[in-house]
């Protein structure tokens, strides 16, 4: 029988226990605070995008007045730079006519293998309700110092007279210092930046479906992965695919601009982040331990459940932050905003 004294005392211990639990709670969701890198009222084709170089520089770059605007960290996400802007992402191309409707469109921003920060936009010139043109030029610049500086606009494409639109998924560099583009309309292409040449790079499906508007990324382990209305897999080269089965994030009601986004884990590990639909609430994440090939939905965890979200398109992106972290960028009307992320938190 237990002793008046000894129940007082394992009483306070489980007291003790439960708070100690309670504080630990708490200090999970403090830690899991979103930092604002532009904390106003936005609206538009915003669409942050975000990168890391090897010293660890985190670059973030989104749509601001007709023109892209640049935000670094040097901490791992704690503190951002003022945005400052990419001047020469509003220069308008000599090849594309002045018309009183145009737009800068955002593409993405990477980090080439020499350690260069690459972004794509498009400069969209819109005069259809005049004579019906309508032109919208795939365009890039290249910083070699972390996104402090840029180089002039360069030009990729057209083909056939036709510009290749927009790049709304990342740049894979691909062998011989070529870039792999995902785009929106077409086949994926291969870019030359020293000989301006493209060649189609076929991602056909079995049954013969070439996909468009996909995810192109390759794994710790080396194999590709291309993330359209399906996932695809390939061990080689991409000659060959194979659709992998229980996906969690697959597209709503066959909307492929949904906010989903593959992050390659140095580990071998594949995470993909996602929203769902307009109303999207929460960032969801999902954990692949066997190089993307096999998936569990049931381990899928969310996180900021309360905070809305915007799910489209370029909302939310993944890096990896270190061995034990991830950093997520995304926006809603409010902002765009920085979330860092332990792997652990993600593995339960």
């Amino acid at each position: 029988m237990t002793s008046p004294l000894r129940a007082i005392r394992f009483g306070v211990l489980a007291g003790t226990c439960w708070l100690a639990s309670l504080l630990q709670s708490a200090y999970l969701r403090a830690d899991e605070q979103p930092v604002s890198i532009l904390a106003e009222r936005i609206g538009g084709h915003i669409h942050p995008s975000i990168c890391r170089t090897k010293s660890g520089m985190l670059v973030v770059v989104y749509k601001g007045e007709n023109v892209l605007m640049c935000a670094r960290s040097g901490n791992d996400g704690e503190s951002w730079s003022k945005p400052e802007p990419i001047a020469t992402s509003a220069k308008r191309p000599k090849l594309i006519r002045e018309v009183q409707k145009f737009e800068v469109y955002p593409g993405t921003a990477d980090t080439l293998p020499d350690d260069r920060i690459l972004v794509t936009w498009n400069c969209i010139a819109d005069d259809k309700a005049n004579d019906g043109y309508y032109e919208r030029a795939l365009l890039y610049a290249i910083s070699s110092d972390k996104g402090r500086t840029w180089s002039e606009q360069q030009l990729i494409g057209p083909i056939d007279g036709k510009h290749l639109g927009a790049v709304r998924h990342n740049v894979l560099s691909w062998n011989d210092d070529r870039w792999l583009l995902p785009l929106r309309v077409g086949p994926p292409r291969l870019f030359d930046p020293r000989t301006s040449d493209l060649t189609e790079f076929p991602l056909i499906e079995p049954g013969g479906v070439q996909h468009e508007f996909q995810q192109i990324v390759r794994t710790a382990r080396g194999s590709l992965l291309a993330m359209g209305p399906v996932l695809l897999y390939s061990n080689g080269e991409g000659h060959r695919w194979t659709p992998v089965d229980n996906f969690p994030a697959v597209p709503d009601k066959r909307d492929n601009a949904e906010g989903r986004y593959l992050t390659a884990l140095s580990d071998g590990r594949v995470l993909v982040t996602w929203g769902v639909g307009n109303d999207n609430k929460g960032l969801r994440f999902n954990l692949s331990s066997d190089d993307g090939q096999s998936w569990n939905a049931e381990r899928t965890v969310v996180l900021l459940p309360e905070t809305n979200i915007s799910a489209r398109y370029y909302s939310a992106r993944t890096i990896q932050l270190d061995d034990q972290h991830v950093g997520t960028v995304f926006m809603n009307r409010d902002g765009v905003h920085f979330l860092k992320v332990s792997l652990d938190r993600l593995s339960k």
